[in-house]
């Protein structure tokens, strides 16, 4: 199955904008990283917040930060999807990308289970108290899923095909 998205996507329009261009790769890997800023530097705030720390921080106000991460992870997802466009049989064999992807997964699995488990009862939190259990280990949770999202990340190209 692998094999044949590749073919598919090798040679393709996408794949040969991205290849084709000394300019695309670099722009590309520089809103990335825009992105990645935007999405892990609300995520770690609201995720510091909700797993107890930062309690100097109104845990009604962080939460104004997570359009900021929506943004980022928007950008990353058009991006990574370019990324994969511009080179897919390097990505689609990389152990690294693929246990990215799942680590991916799992943080919006885990951004779902804040949005119908948390969010909706924030604000009859203290502001300034401390949170419920399940938002810590929400919040834990989300830290170590994005933590292991950057460092894979910067992996890719260093690691083998698994």
């Amino acid at each position: 199955m692998a094999e044949s998205l590749v073919n598919w996507i090798d040679g393709g329009f996408l794949n040969s904008w991205i290849l084709g261009s000394a300019w695309v790769w670099p722009t590309l890997e520089i809103l990335h990283f825009v992105g990645l800023s935007l999405l892990l530097g609300a995520i770690i705030v609201v995720d510091l917040r909700m797993a107890g720390v930062l309690q100097s921080l109104n845990v009604t106000a962080i939460l104004r930060l997570l359009p900021l991460a929506a943004i980022g992870f928007t950008i990353n997802l058009v991006t990574g999807t370019l990324f994969f466009f511009g080179d897919p049989a390097r990505y689609s064999i990389n152990i690294g990308f693929q246990v990215k992807m799942i680590l991916v997964l799992l943080a919006g699995l885990n951004a779902l289970w804040f949005y119908f488990k948390i969010e909706p009862f924030v604000q009859a939190w203290e502001p300034y108290g401390d949170t419920p259990r399940l938002a810590k280990v929400i919040g834990l949770t989300s830290l170590a899923t994005w933590l292991g999202v950057l460092l894979l990340g910067r992996l890719i190209p260093y690691v083998g095909t698994g």
